[in-house]
Formats: structure tokens, sequence, C-alpha cells
């Protein structure tokens, strides 16, 4: 019918529950039906929400006398409720799950139904981490760890022994085993099914899928530390038999926690395992192919692999659109993720019309589709804001007058992306003090200069606050507010220390070769100056040239080290991979430190044109890695 062109009699079809319900069962088809989805909704039905009300129907009428059991009714919720979300319509997904929970919760609470309660879990957490349902995915991980038995704090290991279902994790699933509801519980047809079975592999794998989600929460939520550890949890409990899917998806927590957490290698192992793994089991047209394929684009942004990321994301969007079609929010993220991407490429020559393009395309999918006040539109917003403050700073003042208006329209997308935050995350939040570094940036192209220092200040006391005085995210604030006072307030000695304390973070963390070394070996150059200190301004400049001639030979290492084309990743043993993570380290560490600074450094034309760009001349790049 969609090769046919005829969706209004597929529109009507689907509609029926009764049909969809057999649809859901033929896993082999599952794209397919996702094709054919997106297809009628494009088309301006209101699938997603009927279906959704269809089955909230269907349990009303079961609880007024109808003969559909509870089991085949929390079947078929899991079935649609994680189509749904599959399909990016998150609303009606969690609808539909959160009225499965509450079947599963009626029912005497034996093994089985707290297993179907805890597979709930792992697809309501996947949707409301996903649509930003922060105090409703809070709720579902407190459920999910009490039915576990585990504490709320994030775990450095797994607990030994069999999953229990409550009280504690010590006990054994086999005091429960419902061998009569089990008998008669419908057959699997593939690893999506939500019949959790009675074994301890089953369980197994279940543990896994909701420790991936634990970490996805806090990721999104921009707790990194509790994300990396369910991330590593959740590794360690990966073995050979592992379904792929679940495999992958454990890989990616993995690779995006390790980016954040500013631990490259790691990433780029679990990031390139996850898309060989993918690519391997799923095809190279598959969703779950393409998911993998974005958090790649994630992890060589980070390093600075800029061109082979904008292709991957590229790749990446063309396969989702093949199967979602160009209006949906995994389209959309693909799209901002590439906006972002081109705006970072094409910083050094000006040209961001695609990344423009990209930004503004998303935005008006996002709008259609979640209120006007959703966190989703947050991001997207901030890109595009960043995006046209640039191109604002490339136009010749005076040309149609384009530099105000283009300004005052970033300021506008800043502010309602950090009152997005605020209402999402509250004011303490990492996610919000990088809007207010934003803010002040941008205050600073405006030369509202007080403006700037008071967004400057509120990232740096959010951040100290939340991840400590020494932490990556703290010094890039105090390296901002330290251009700030050097290069437009002509407070030289105020800056003076921030130089220093920014440098010590950065020695710390990444080692003596780190790129934003330059950005602060320049202020202090010019910070000196201005105070008549000249043999402190000479030993700096000397500082800043032996940098940057160590720079250029790792630069030029760097680029000898093959990188393999996506699609030829390698699929390393599992045990491998498990031993180059979990490997100790020996020592002071040095290599890993030279190996970990040779990954952020920024592009010498990019830092070239940074150079010129502004007065300050050396603030923007390093802000890239703080957007």
């Amino acid at each position: 019918m969609v090769q046919e062109k005829r969706l209004c009699v597929l529109v009507r079809e689907l509609a029926e529950l009764s049909t969809f319900e057999r649809l859901l069962r033929h896993a082999s088809a599952h794209q397919r039906l996702l094709h054919c989805f997106q297809a009628v909704v494009e088309h301006g039905s209101n699938l997603s929400r009927e279906l959704a009300d269809a089955y909230l129907a269907r349990c009303e009428k079961s609880e007024a006398g109808a003969a559909w059991s509870r089991d085949h009714l929390i079947q078929l919720g899991l079935r649609l409720g994680g189509f749904l979300n599959e399909a990016a319509w998150f609303a009606d997904a969690e609808l539909v799950l959160l009225r499965c929970r509450a079947l599963c919760q009626s029912a005497p609470q034996t093994t089985h139904y707290k297993r179907l309660t805890l597979e709930c879990c792992h697809r309501l957490l996947n949707t409301q981490s996903a649509y930003c349902c922060f105090p409703a995915a809070a709720e579902t991980y407190a459920l999910a760890l009490r039915l576990l038995g585990l504490p709320e704090e994030a775990p450095t290991e797994p607990p030994r022994g069999p999953f229990a279902l409550a009280p504690t994790a010590d006990g054994a699933t086999q005091t429960e085993r419902d061998d009569e509801e089990c008998a008669g519980a419908e057959p699997r047809v593939d690893d999506d099914c939500p019949v959790a079975r009675c074994s301890v592999d089953g369980m197994d794998n279940l543990v896994l899928r909701l420790y991936k989600e634990f970490s996805a929460l806090f990721f999104v939520r921009c707790d990194y530390n509790a994300a990396y550890k369910w991330s590593m949890v959740a590794l360690k409990l990966l073995r050979p038999d592992t379904p792929a899917k679940v495999m992958v998806e454990v890989l990616r927590a993995c690779g995006k926690a390790c980016v954040v957490k500013r631990r490259f290698d790691r990433a780029g192992w679990a990031v390139r395992q996850a898309v060989g793994v993918a690519r391997r089991a799923f095809g190279p047209q598959h969703p779950r192919y393409a998911a993998a394929l974005l958090d790649l684009g994630f992890y060589l942004l980070n390093i600075d692999d800029i061109t082979h990321s904008v292709t991957v994301y590229e790749e990446a969007l063309a396969v989702l659109r093949r199967v979602f079609g160009r209006s949906s929010l995994h389209v959309a993220t693909a799209q901002e993720d590439l906006a972002y991407a081109l705006y970072v490429l094409e910083y050094s020559s000006g040209r961001f019309y695609k990344a423009r393009d990209h930004a503004e395309r998303a935005i008006r999918i996002i709008e259609t589709l979640v209120p006007p006040d959703h966190l989703l539109l947050a991001s997207a917003k901030r890109v595009k804001a960043l995006i046209l403050e640039e191109i604002a700073l490339d136009t010749p003042a005076g040309q149609e007058m384009s530099e105000p208006s283009l300004l005052e329209e970033s300021e506008e997308l800043h502010k309602a992306a950090l009152n997005l935050s605020m209402m999402a995350f509250g004011e303490k939040n990492v996610q919000t003090a990088k809007h207010y570094g934003n803010l002040g940036r941008l205050y600073q192209s405006m030369h509202k200069f007080q403006d700037a220092e008071t967004m400057h200040l509120k990232a740096i006391a959010i951040k100290e606050e939340l991840l400590g005085s020494e932490d990556y995210e703290v010094g890039l604030s105090i390296g901002h507010l330290a251009s700030l006072y050097n290069y437009h307030m002509q407070q030289h000695a105020a800056a003076e220390k921030l130089y220093f304390r920014s440098i010590a973070i950065s020695l710390k963390l990444f080692g003596e070769r780190y790129s934003g070394l330059e950005y602060d070996y320049r202020g202090l150059v010019h910070v000196f100056t201005q105070l008549k200190k000249d043999d402190l301004a000479e030993f700096y400049n000397r500082l800043l040239h032996q940098w940057q001639d160590c720079f250029l030979d790792l630069r030029e290492q760097s680029k000898t080290e093959p990188q393999p084309a996506v699609g030829e990743e390698r699929v390393m043993p599992l045990n491998e991979l498990k031993e180059k993570f979990f490997r100790p380290l020996k020592g002071t560490n040095h290599k890993a430190l030279l190996s970990l600074t040779q990954t952020v450094m920024c592009t010498p034309l990019l830092l070239a044109h940074a150079a010129t760009k502004r007065e300050s001349g050396i603030t923007d790049v390093g802000a890239l890695a703080c957007c």
C-alpha cells in the first residue's frame, strides 16, 4: 500500500489494534513496519495516539469483564509501547507503558510479574530519558532499583550471583519459579519479545539493558560520574552469547560516558565495537546501526577528527531518513548533530549555510512534534544560536545591518535554551551552567561586558558546586572569564590568577601538551605585557613557542595513525575488549596523558582563524568544547 500510495486505506488498516498487534509479532518485518508507520503519519494521520488510545480502551474493557487476559494485555502493551518508542513517538509510548506497568503491579507479585514490571521499567526509562521526562524517569529508576534489591548509589562492581527480585541482590531467582504461569506464556519470537524467561540467562540480559538505561538517564541529566559507573558495570556483565542488540546498547552507553569523562581511548574502542557489531548483526540500513554511527560521530568530533565526524553524521542521517522519512525526532536529532559538526568544520572558513540549514530543519521538525516549552528544543536552538553568532561576527560592519539582528536573534535563542534547561533541570545542573557560559560568550561579542561577567561567574559557581574545583568544565569557564578580564575589562591582575588556575587544572587532567594551554599561555603573555612585567611576558612567550613545536610534532604523528573507515571496524573478541577497558594503570601514566591530549587538539586553521576573528583573539575555539 505504501508503494502504491494507498495511504488512506493503510491508515484505516493500521489503526485497527488487532491488525497492528499481529504485525508487531513479525520481527523480521519490523523495520518495514516502521517505514509504513511513518509514511501514514507524514500523510496526516495521528496513528500513534489512535493506537495508544485503543490500547487504553482495551485495558478498560478487560477490567469490565472482557475476555482479554492480563498477560495478553501486558505483552501487547510492551510490544506496542516498545514500537512507539522506537518510532520516536515517546509521549504515546509512555502512556501505553505506564498502563502496562500498572497491570503488572496489580497482579500477584510473583517473580513472573516482577520481571514483567522490570521489562516495563526498562522500556519506560528509555522513553522517559529520550523525551526528557525526568521526574517520571526518577520514579521508574527507583522502582527498578527496589525490584532488583540494589542501592541507589551506582555500584563499581556487579552484584554477585543470580539477580534477585527483592528484597536484596544476594537472593536467588529460583525461590519463585512460577512454572504454571511461564508454561502458559506465549513463545518468544525474537530478542525483543517482552515475556520474561524463567532462566537466569534471561534475567541477566534484562538487567544488562536496565543498567544501560540507568547510564543513559544519568547521561541526559548530566550526571556523568553515575552514567560512567553504570555503563562500566553493564560492560562487566557482557558475555559472548549476549544478544547483539543488548551488546550494541551497552557499548554505546560506555562510549558516550567515556567521551564526556575524557577517556577517549576507551571511548574509541567502545563506539567502534558498537558500530561493527551493529553493522554485522543488523546491516547498514538499520536504525540501530545509524544510532551507533551517531555515537561514533560524537566521539570523532571530540577527538578533533572533524571531517570524518561530518561524514559519519551524514551517513547516519541518510539511514534514518530512509527508515523514518523527514519528520521524525530521530531525524531531527541527527540533523542537529550534523549542524554542530558542520559549524565546527567550517569555523575557519565562515561558510555556515549548510550548518544553519540543518539546525533550522531540526528546529522545525521538533517544533511540530513536541510542546513549545519542551527541553528537546533547547539543544537545537543553542546550536543555531552559536551559528548565528559566528555569521554575525564574520559579517563586515554595516553590511545590510545584519550583525545586530543576528546577534539579537542568537541572544533570544540562547535565552530560550537556558529557560528550557532551567525548567527541566533547575539552575544547579551542568547543562544549565553551559547555557550560562554560552550567553557569557555572546555578551562578550556584543560588548555587554558586565552581563558577560555575570554569566561566566554563574557558570563557574554551578560547575564548581557540582563537579568540584578541578574539573575540566570548570577549567573551561575559568579560561573564558580570564579572557573577558584580560581583553575587554582590563582587569589584568584578576585575569592572571584565573589563567594560572586554568593552567593548573589542564596540567593535572591532560598534561603539558594539552591544546587548551595555548589560550592560557597567550593570555598570560598579554597580561604581563599590559602589566609591564616584560620578563614574565618573555618567559610565557618562549613557553608558548615550545608548546607549539610539540603540538605540531604530535599532530603530525597523529595523522600517520590509521583510522578505520566506516564499515571496516574490527570487532574485537569480548575478552580482549574487557581487558583493554579494565587493564590497571601503572606508574604515573604519562603515556596515557600524552595519548589523551593528542585527541583534544584543535586544527591549526581553526586556531589561526580564531586568533584574528575577535578583539580577544583566543576565546572562541576553546569555547567550542563546552558548547
